[in-house]
């Protein structure tokens, strides 16, 4: 029987992929043999406590690796194993940080090698580590002449280590076929995954920051999502009354990152409020630009909300971890929440939502509010790639697993799944059709992103403007000392 331990809801992990990797498991030390009749979805909903979502993606992902098969009216079952014994198969390693979703087309991408190449089969070694520890833990190895073979990267951190050396430039494994998936990228994207011109990052999704809501609530109120600032505070001043709460039974009408506990999730998140007001930390001419009044004004509304309205925000916001912004929003304790649109995996895991319609009834996600209502809408850009380190024994294999990885049904697929924008012109196009009603929404803000700072120190960069943030939006440290302190700092350290 499957034990209900093994699964951690307060974990960073999704709760999908540990009920995946339990099941692999059990396969694995034949606790679970071919020909095992699997409990049904609506029996592992009762024992997890769980929605059905996250166990169906589970066995969906199980069953395309070949795991596991379904057979009409009587249930699902395990597979026998075929192919080369686990000995024998050539092993790539994976580091990745506790965010796994973007594992599920590598898994993919390798059952479907291993079918078609039985005498070349891979099997993954996964190491998982905290985010916060994954910098530290992939120098590391590096150092010590154990890098992985693969590991996914956000975006912003892909010129660190193109820099650095520590990634091989795609063209020099296969320059014709690089260029064509260069090709086909949005632009923005393109631009996040290379470095002088050189691809090295294989994308798997993109995503736009911006305002979650809740749309049935804000429907049941007459409200419409906030586009100013000062309907903002309208709108989380109508939340904060007793009665609201109590007929929605939420606990806060916001979170929204105030510490470093979210790590880069703060910067990613917050920075467009600096460029809906003309501010960024570094100008296109490469010089820092913290000390011009635009990121004052920024920085002082966030502070009216985060320090003068402290009531509005959950009690436990200051250690709130990336992911448990999300979860607050997704356990109805709030109804808004400044997020990310690649929350909605973890959104829908914690709810119990787990179709596009009920996405669209029920939720909101929308642009940041700007100052005003001529403000042009503006979010942060982030998304996920592949890369393939230069330590890598096994560099032109990882290469043919990521073409796979990358070919466009797949693409599709799970960017339907999992309701994510594509990093591919071709694909948006086909998911923003009538027929995906939440897709149709957030695909067309991928035209209003931007950036974060592209450059070779910004993981520094990042820990710096995250401690400025903290000391801001929740000590309430005044605004324009702060920012020449952080300036200073950053000229020291761009200088080195």
């Amino acid at each position: 029987m499957l034990d209900m331990a093994t699964i951690d809801r307060r974990s960073p992990i999704p709760l999908y992929y540990q009920l995946k990797l339990h099941l692999q498991q059990q396969m694995e030390s034949s606790q679970l043999r071919p020909g095992d009749r699997l409990p049904t979805e609506a029996e592992m909903c009762e024992l997890y406590s769980m929605s059905r979502a996250p166990v169906r993606q589970a066995l969906a992902d199980l069953a395309r690796e070949g795991l596991i098969y379904r057979r009409a009216g009587q249930g699902t079952f395990v597979a026998r194993a075929n192919g080369v014994g686990m000995a024998r198969k050539t092993v790539l390693r994976v580091l990745a940080h506790y965010d796994v979703r973007w594992m599920a087309t590598l898994d993919q991408a390798i059952s479907r090698w291993n079918q078609l190449h039985p005498e070349l089969e891979v099997r993954l070694e996964l190491q998982l580590c905290a985010r916060e520890g994954f910098h530290d833990t992939l120098r590391r190895a590096v150092i010590q002449g154990e890098a992985p073979d693969m590991v996914p990267l956000d975006y912003v951190w892909i010129a660190h280590y193109a820099s650095d050396g520590y990634l091989t430039p795609l063209p020099s494994l296969d320059t014709a076929w690089a260029e064509t998936l260069s090709a086909g990228l949005e632009p923005l994207v393109r631009y996040n995954n290379t470095l002088d011109h050189t691809l090295y990052g294989i994308p798997v999704q993109a995503d736009i920051t911006g305002l979650w809501y809740r749309r049935d609530w804000f429907d049941a109120e007459g409200l419409a999502p906030p586009q100013t600032w000062e309907q903002w505070l309208a709108t989380l001043d109508h939340f904060d009354q007793a009665a609201c709460r109590a007929r929605f039974g939420y606990g806060s009408p916001l979170t929204m990152p105030v510490s470093s506990a979210p790590g880069e999730a703060t910067v990613n998140l917050l920075i467009a409020f600096f460029w809906m007001c003309d501010g960024d930390v570094i100008d296109a001419q490469g010089d820092l630009t913290l000390g011009d009044p635009s990121i004052h004004k920024a920085l002082s509304f966030l502070q009216s909300i985060a320090v003068d309205r402290r009531a509005y925000l959950p009690q436990d916001i200051y250690s709130s971890s990336w992911w448990d912004l999300a979860r607050h929003f997704a356990l109805g304790e709030v109804p808004m929440a400044i997020g990310g649109s690649y929350e909605w995996p973890r959104i829908r895991d914690e709810a119990d939502w787990s179709e596009e319609e009920d996405a669209t009834k029920n939720l909101g996600f929308c642009f940041l509010p700007r100052p005003t209502a001529d403000t042009p809408p503006v979010g942060s850009l982030g998304g996920t790639s592949w890369v393939v380190f230069r330590q890598s024994a096994h560099q032109g294999l990882a290469l043919e697993l990521l073409k796979l990885l990358a070919e466009p049904e797949i693409v599709q697929q799970f960017c339907e799944e999992n309701l994510q924008i594509s990093p591919y012109t071709a694909t948006n196009r086909l998911l923003a059709g009538p027929q995906h009603s939440w897709l149709s929404t957030i695909i067309p803000m991928l035209a209003h992103a931007r950036p974060r700072p592209k450059h070779a120190c910004y993981i520094s960069l990042s820990h710096l403007l995250q401690d400025m943030f903290e000391r801001i939006l929740w000590r309430g440290a005044e605004v324009a000392p702060t920012l020449q302190q952080t300036e200073h700092m950053l000229r020291y350290l761009l200088a080195r």
